[in-house]
Order: structure tokens, then sequence, then C-alpha cells
């Protein structure tokens, strides 16, 4: 199997958005991928150091298709979880800050320098 089809995508979820500010990175991968090969995959492609890579299996879940009463199994797999080596990141796949987020987050900074002020004028 060529490399480059071992894996498949990125996996987008809100788990994995979360761990990727702390340079863990998830992919879906083919059956077949083994550590090692995904390691020099990653490493190749993206030009990062991978300290460890795990690997899981997904089950299948199952779908009811209404019109025959029948149910059907959808999805299912391989992942692999990529740790990197410190102050490493794969830019393509970090979040992207938006306005009202950085405009959130200055609103946040700001009421934690303001000092509380008493009816009287006082400070507290």
């Amino acid at each position: 199997m060529k490399q480059a089809s071992l894996i498949e995508k990125a996996l987008q979820s809100e788990k994995a958005y979360k761990q990727m500010t702390s340079g863990i990175y998830t992919f879906v991968v083919a059956q077949s991928a083994k550590k090692k090969q995904i390691k020099k995959l990653i490493e190749n492609q993206f030009s990062v150091k991978v300290k460890k890579v795990n690997m899981a299996k997904f089950a299948p879940k199952r779908k009811r298709i209404a019109k025959s009463r029948k149910t059907t199994a959808v999805g299912g797999g391989k992942k692999a979880i990529v740790y990197l080596r410190e102050g490493q990141e794969i830019a393509m796949f970090m979040p992207k800050r938006t306005e009202k987020n950085k405009k959130q987050q200055l609103k946040g900074v700001k009421e934690k320098e303001t000092e509380q002020v008493s009816a009287e004028g006082k400070e507290l």
C-alpha cells in the first residue's frame, strides 16, 4: 500500500480540536497501517518530530433505514493519535481564531485588570 494513502483524513471533533493545542493530532488511517509507518509519514509530510503514536480501532455505528426497516453498519475503522514533540505543531490543522473569539479573550483580560470600587469611591 502506498504511504500517501495510509492517512485517510484528520479527525475533526471537539475533543480533537482541544488536543491540538497541546500537540496531539488524531487521524483516521487505513486498517493495515502500522505505528512506524504513520510516524514516518507524518514526519516526512509535515516536517515535524513525532514523540509517539497510539492506535485505536472504533466500531461502526448502526443506522436504521426507514423504508425497508433494516439496519446497516456505517463508519468504523482505525485511528492514529499522534503526539508531537514540545513546541511543534501542524499549522494546517490548528483551529483558527475568529474576531469574535479574540474580542472575548480581550474582554476577559480587561475585566480582570479593572479594580473594584465601592459606591463611595473607595477601593475594595
